[in-house]
């Protein structure tokens, strides 16, 4: 499955998320897609694939104490045409 996370920090947090990046590991089980960075400060967007709940765990837990992460399953839009078609 698909995720798209979106993080977010305050301000005061930013030396303690760039320490997080530096020692950032992803597990088994994560497979990122593509990452992005707010050029205007605060936030970090990130596309990644999971269909293990303790992969998800691992990857998200650490970040806990620094950041908010909003987390949404997706799928390509055209993926979710096909699907919602077979369905009527």
């Amino acid at each position: 499955m698909l995720y798209m996370e979106i993080s977010s920090w305050e301000p005061e947090n930013r030396d303690k998320i760039l320490e997080h990046f530096k020692e950032l590991k992803v597990p088994a089980g994560i497979n990122i897609v593509n990452q992005w960075v707010d050029l205007t400060g605060g936030r970090y967007f990130i596309l990644y694939e999971c269909d293990d709940a303790e992969a998800f765990a691992a990857f998200n837990l650490p970040w806990s104490d620094v950041c908010y992460i909003d987390c949404v399953p997706v799928m390509k839009s055209t993926d979710f045409i096909s699907v919602m078609s077979r369905k009527s």
